[in-house]
């Protein structure tokens, strides 16, 4: 069975026969009441079979010590916002202040006592496995009684941040230390049995699995259209070798910048003019291509080009307003050349990163080569298909995201019961 029919047989499950009862119980809960067969326990509102439990409950600190290598190694650092772990390769170890290292293992919590109020709190992968961390990073070994996955899913609830920055009190950043005792003694979250933690953990993991399948697709399609657009818009590759049409063009015989005019908005207003950002969102200030009767022009019919001159991000845009940061280029193409192939052709430019602001000038040194207008329709549908079904992925994923956090925020605080869900085949 494919992992979308799996996921969304989990969820019917769930759901089913239920939908008006786990409405009214939502409802209640956010107003802050307490349904029946609900109690409010330390901020949490969960089943009365639930209870809410420091982390010492669940799992034992651990210090597996060892001296630090002589050679070059690996270390394990934790992402800001509960996005998982990464690894940094220290190639001189006399760089590093500390004698004593401590070894991680997988399936381990582990949390960065500097960044714990940015929700610096992970488990550690298979990846992972024995890599060193320093005495920053404490490091937790779950108990039989706790389901590893189903506390993977626990730490990145909104709960867990709002404790982790309380924990860590005095300023910004790196003054901004866990307090260890507090974490350990007071860091409350839900715990039930070990069989309904497994049968969260595995609808979740359903949820996962189809997420990580949707980013391999979009991966694979990003991938194929690089690959197309370097081999369609490059004369002289095995697509295009017997094209004798190409004509080179200096950059203002194809390029035309458009006007612009500066605007200072709020953010609200920001976030409802037509479809944007457009290359970044910027804070106040943005770039819009107008008229001078300071009202936004829209776009031409064919669409114009949008390059950040500090970001060097190039986008096609044929929607109704254009606006970007401080810093935005507005393009169009003379008459007789399309403006998405000029696009895909500017795609296919290795932009050098010069400086702030200066990547425009570097535009203007480009020679274009140009086939026939025949020619440049056939490479715009082709990649523009691919570019459709991007967008498509993007969007599927997006939904996917959303769903498992929505159930997520369901499941692991026991607003939905799971005990008839299944998503076995």
């Amino acid at each position: 069975m494919l992992l979308q029919e799996i996921y969304k047989r989990a969820i019917e499950t769930v759901l089913k026969n239920k939908k008006e009862e786990i409405k009214n119980r939502i409802d209640l809960i956010n107003r802050g009441e307490v349904p029946e067969g609900y109690k409010k326990v330390h901020g949490y509102i969960i089943p009365n079979d639930w209870n809410i439990v420091p982390i010492k409950k669940i799992a034992r600190q651990v210090k597996r010590s060892v001296e630090k290598p002589s050679e070059s190694y690996y270390r394990l650092s934790v992402r800001s916002h509960a996005k998982g772990t990464f690894h940094s390769f220290v190639e001189n170890p006399e760089t590093v202040a500390m004698e004593e290292l401590f070894q991680v293992k997988e399936n381990d919590l582990i949390v960065n006592i500097t960044f714990a109020w940015e929700h610096a709190i992970a488990i550690v992968k298979k990846e992972d496995n024995n890599l060193l961390v320093s005495h920053r990073f404490p490091t937790y070994e779950f108990n039989s009684n706790a389901s590893v996955k189903f506390y993977e899913n626990i730490i990145k609830l909104p709960k867990i941040k709002k404790m982790l920055s309380d924990m860590s009190p005095g300023g910004a950043g790196r003054n901004r230390v866990l307090n260890q005792t507090d974490f350990y003694n007071s860091l409350y979250i839900p715990y039930t049995n070990f069989k309904e933690q497994e049968k969260i953990a595995k609808i979740l993991n359903c949820c996962d699995e189809v997420i990580e399948l949707k980013q391999k697709l979009l991966e694979e399609k990003n991938k194929e259209k690089k690959w197309l657009v370097k081999n369609l818009i490059q004369p002289k590759t095995i697509l295009n070798c017997n094209d004798k049409t190409y004509k080179e063009y200096e950059f203002e015989d194809v390029i035309i910048k458009l006007p612009t005019k500066k605007y200072q908005i709020n953010t609200t207003e920001y976030l409802t003019i037509g479809k944007y950002p457009v290359v970044d969102q910027g804070k106040n200030k943005i770039i819009a291509y107008c008229n001078n009767s300071e009202k936004l022009y829209k776009c031409p019919i064919n669409g114009i080009i949008v390059f950040g001159d500090h970001t060097r991000e190039i986008k096609y845009i044929d929607f109704d307003f254009v606006i970007g940061a401080d810093g935005t280029q507005i393009l169009s193409v003379q008459n007789g050349i399309s403006v998405k192939y000029i696009y895909y052709y500017l795609l296919n430019q290795r932009i050098p990163n010069t400086g702030y602001n200066r990547h425009y000038k570097f535009l203007k040194n480009i020679l274009f080569m140009i086939p026939s207008q025949e020619k440049q329709k056939h490479v715009v549908q082709i990649l523009s298909k691919i570019d459709n079904h991007i967008e498509y992925l993007e969007q599927e994923l997006k939904q996917y995201k959303q769903l498992k956090k929505s159930l997520s925020q369901l499941l692991l605080t026991g607003i939905v019961r799971t005990m008839e869900a299944d998503c076995e085949n």
